[in-house]
């Protein structure tokens, strides 16, 4: 019975429990009107890290199609790949880096821009190990802000978790992963957080939909936990992005699964109801 209960608890840990740090701050609410999603504001400026993902590919993509956004700068160790139809590509500069010397060797990207948008992250199977794992949700997250908050980048977002939780007991055991990843979502929110940008927007989305991308245990349990579009997500940071340029919110805000799916609900609305140039 106890093995039964522990290797629940990992599962339900993987898909993303309700629980949030104490003291995180509420999202502040506001109004994505018309005017944030497709406002007259040229020249603005973002940077992306982990564009080759789910969520990172609709994050460069979206900015990519807004007339919002001058340019794009991706960062990473191999180049995103684009639809061959992709509206605004032209915008996009790509800076082929080793991770290990991000702000060695990209850190010269992140001056001037506007927003830092950090999708970064992988699974244990991919990585290969514990501590490959860690490496790239946390240490290459912990750079990236770094390297954000040195050239004074007012707006920083990053993919995380539901559930995540710095103080989250666990260990390498492959059995225990669950509360590791857990662990280690929370590390890398920690890792923002101390930065103290103008505005750090956490996103902890629950299951997600990949769509074409999806994972085995994925495609098994979205339908039954209310998974969010992996478009959502970006729509939902991209939106907070502009909100800030345009002086509607700042500080601290984390987004839990509900207030992703009511901002994204939110920009999307706000998108169709504008006016057409």
């Amino acid at each position: 019975m106890t093995v039964l209960l522990l290797l629940l608890a990992c599962i339900l840990a993987c898909l993303g429990t309700p629980e949030s740090l104490a003291g995180d701050a509420e999202p502040q609410r506001c109004d994505w009107g018309a005017d944030t999603v497709v406002a007259d504001r040229p020249g603005m400026s973002a940077l992306v890290l982990g564009g080759t993902g789910a969520v990172g590919s609709h994050i460069v993509q979206q900015l990519l199609a807004s007339d919002q956004w001058s340019k794009v700068i991706t960062v990473g160790r191999r180049q995103v790949a684009l639809p061959t139809d992709q509206p605004g590509a032209s915008k996009l500069q790509q800076v082929v880096v080793d991770m290990d010397a991000l702000q060695g060797q990209a850190g010269a990207s992140f001056s001037g821009v506007d927003a830092v948008f950090c999708a970064l992250g992988t699974t244990r199977a991919d990585a290969g190990s514990a501590e490959v794992f860690k490496k790239v949700d946390h240490e290459y997250v912990a750079a990236a802000a770094a390297a954000a908050a040195a050239a004074r980048v007012p707006w920083f977002g990053l993919v995380s978790a539901q559930g995540a939780n710095a103080a989250m007991p666990a260990s390498d055991w492959k059995l225990l992963h669950p509360l590791l990843y857990t662990r280690t979502k929370g590390l890398a929110e920690a890792a923002v957080k101390g930065q103290g940008f103008a505005r750090a927007a956490i996103f902890r989305p629950g299951m997600l939909d990949r769509g074409d991308k999806a994972r085995a245990i994925e495609k098994w349990f979205a339908p039954l936990t209310g998974a969010i579009p992996v478009a959502d997500v970006a729509r939902a940071m991209v939106a907070d992005a502009a909100a800030h340029k345009a002086g509607r919110v700042s500080g601290l805000a984390v987004f839990e699964m509900k207030d992703l799916k009511a901002a994204a609900a939110a920009a999307a609305g706000a998108a169709a109801a504008a006016p057409r140039q």
